[in-house]
């Protein structure tokens, strides 16, 4: 019995231990149950929190980018009026018949449209910084005249104050650089007009030190210092803000939006650089700048050019050098130039043409690989387009790389481009170019290429004293008042400073703008949103001939036409388009009156017809391939009026500069 007791307790407390543990269990379980469904929630919350979050940036980032969008569409419509008001009071200001009371008004007038175009171009410049589509431009140019430049700008702020301005500037500095000669500029502009303005008396001070960073990289250190008002300790942490001006109730009567530092500082690091600032209230301020540039030359800028600055002679004593640089002689030196656009191609035959080299020009980069093929020639190097239709420069470049030959693969092949972006020169290094030229094609840079790729010192001392040197035919006492005379949205005087004073040289190109632009007008009149690529790449073409001929205005608005189609954003292309075909026309009708009333004042001697012995001359040097010939026989011919057969001499000028050998040969063989 006892045991049958003791069996009977056990399995009761076994029973009532197994419903205890079975009530833990369910607790365990519901606990676990409301841990997974909070956990759920907090899931849900959070997703919810998440896409509300995304929601909201995504609201605020098209917020920031309408308000982009609009500043900087306000900015630029607000810019064209203004450049306007500026160039005509400037034209008004170099006429002698203004008294004294209205070329003051005048000077107060121009004076404030620079200081309004400044402001809105800060703008500008802020709205493409926020925007992701600020590009910076490297180009080749010589550092004391951007120094002077600088500085004599920025030396207006401080000429009526007892400001004395001092310069510092090292001897090591050299000649040339590469890098955005404008945005440094603009920089150096910002920190010194705040110097001067916040300056009542004292110094404003510059420093200019370069420092060796390795063979290609030179360190610019600039630091400006003056002994202004100064900046409050509690204004230094937003001394770099946007729209931010220090202490305003003091500083009430100065000019200023408050962008100068903000834009100087972003600069700055997209040229990976540094600023930095020191101030002590009421004693000065003073600002440092480093920025990285690539280097060109071991040429120094010496004593007597630092002397001119500081003496602020250096415009002076620049124009008592030599005005022009020096060309070598390169005779035996031939080189091939690929470009779609004519325009284009007579740019760089002008520019090369003071070298006396042999100069061919095809306009695509199947006729580059066809002229590589051909065995009648050998050139010293190739001036490559970037964007073309077709076949592009990298692709054409690829595939005379691939040709095989010794020839072909160690020829040096120079990049033309347009869109010469901080990063492009590593790209067309990696893709087979030794070099590359940003277009406008500047002088400078330029020589230094021909020099580093195709001179040839051994042969040049061969050939030299045999030469004479080029004759300006126009500038030898012709009427080119017409010329001077200027069009509206050409601007003559850069036009002839890019080609040396070569009045022949700047004549022709124009003459090539008007003729070869025609036809790119009718593609821009066919555009619609399946040929945007054919567009975008005839676009960039008028933007790069318009920039050569220093029409900056129509390039301007073809830059911008070629932004909206690289982004298919047609709804742009449809409302501007149309606008940049109109002004295109008037400009060159414009050209082709101004040239008609130059060949007036210049009328060639008549014939009865072309010669027939200076055009078999043209056909032997088809023939044999030898464009000096070509070149001379054509502008033999071409140096007469017709009175019949007058067609003939410019069907044969328009394919010479299409290279189209075989059928002027076909149409001269009799």
């Amino acid at each position: 019995m006892n045991e049958k007791h003791n069996a009977e307790d056990t399995i009761e407390s076994l029973r009532l231990q197994i419903k205890k543990l079975n009530r833990i269990i369910t607790k365990q379980e519901k606990r676990l149950a409301w841990s997974e469904a909070l956990a759920s929630t907090n899931m849900l919350t959070q997703t919810r929190m998440r896409e509300e979050t995304e929601a909201a940036l995504v609201k605020a980032q098209e917020a920031n980018q309408t308000k982009t969008n609009f500043l900087a569409n306000m900015s630029h419509e607000i810019r064209t009026p203004l450049n306007a008001v500026i160039g005509l009071s400037d034209l008004i200001l170099e006429t002698d018949s203004l008294g004294d009371e209205n070329r003051y008004r005048l000077e107060q007038i121009h004076n404030a449209g620079e200081t309004l175009l400044s402001t809105v171009n800060d703008i500008l410049d802020i709205s493409k910084i926020e925007a992701g589509k600020f590009d910076l431009i490297p180009v080749v140019y010589e550092l004391a005249s951007m120094i002077n430049d600088t500085v004599t700008q920025s030396f207006l702020h401080g000429r009526e104050k007892p400001i004395k301005f001092e310069m510092n500037i090292s001897e090591n500095l050299p000649t040339h650089l590469l890098g955005d000669e404008l945005r440094i500029k603009q920089i150096l502009n910002n920190l010194l007009s705040n110097a001067f303005k916040y300056t009542i008396e004292g110094t404003v001070e510059l420093t200019v030190e370069c420092d060796k960073v390795d063979e290609e990289t030179r360190m610019l250190t600039y630091i400006i210092k003056d002994t202004g008002i100064g900046i409050r300790k509690d204004s230094m942490d937003s001394l770099f803000t946007d729209y931010s001006q220090m202490d305003m109730a003091a500083n009430r009567k100065i000019e200023g939006t408050g962008l100068g530092l903000s834009i100087s500082k972003r600069l700055t690091e997209l040229m990976n650089g540094t600023i930095a600032a020191e101030s002590e209230h009421g004693k000065g301020s003073k600002f440092t700048v480093k920025i990285p540039q690539k280097n060109v030359t071991d040429n120094t800028i010496g004593e007597e050019v630092i002397n001119s600055l500081k003496s602020f002679h250096y415009s002076e004593h620049k124009r008592q050098r030599d005005g022009r640089i020096a060309r070598i002689s390169l005779p035996y030196a031939r080189v091939l130039i690929v470009d779609d656009v004519v325009t284009n191609l007579d740019v760089a035959k002008g520019l090369m043409k003071p070298y006396h080299m042999q100069v061919d020009c095809v306009t695509g980069g199947f006729e580059a690989i066809e002229a590589m093929h051909d065995t009648r020639v050998r050139y010293n190097a190739i001036f490559m387009d970037h964007m073309m239709p077709g076949m592009d420069g990298i692709e054409a470049t690829r595939r005379i790389r691939e040709i095989g030959s010794k020839y072909a693969t160690n020829i040096p092949i120079i990049a033309l481009t347009a869109n010469a972006i901080v990063g492009n020169e590593e790209m067309f290094l990696e893709n087979g170019f030794q070099a590359f030229i940003s277009k406008p094609i500047e002088v400078v840079h330029l020589d230094n290429v021909i020099r580093e790729w195709i001179r040839d010192k051994n042969q040049e001392n061969l050939l030299a004293g045999t030469l004479e040197p080029s004759k300006n035919s126009y500038a030898e006492g012709k009427n080119l008042q017409a010329l001077y005379k200027g069009v509206k949205g050409l601007d003559v005087r850069k036009g002839l400073k890019r080609f040396t004073g070569d009045n022949d040289a700047y004549i022709d190109v124009l003459r090539s703008f008007a003729r070869n632009s025609a036809p790119l007008l009718d593609v821009l009149n066919k555009v619609n949103e399946e040929n945007l690529s054919e567009y975008t790449t005839t676009v960039h073409g008028i933007k790069g001939s318009s920039r050569s001929i220093c029409a900056d205005e129509i390039a301007d608005m073809a830059e911008a036409l070629e932004s909206a189609g690289n982004n298919e954003n047609f709804g742009y292309i449809k409302i501007k388009n149309q606008q940049l075909i109109e002004k295109t026309q008037k400009l060159i009708s414009d050209i082709v009156q101004m040239i008609a009333e130059i060949d007036e004042d210049n009328q060639k001697p008549k014939k009865d017809q072309p010669d027939r012995e200076t055009l078999d001359r043209l056909l032997e040097a088809c023939i044999n391939y030898e464009m000096n010939e070509v070149d001379s026989a054509l502008e033999e011919l071409e140096s007469y009026d017709y009175e019949t057969g007058g067609y003939l001499i410019t069907w044969l000028r328009d394919n010479v500069e299409k290279m189209n050998f075989d059928e002027i040969i076909e149409e001269l063989t009799v």
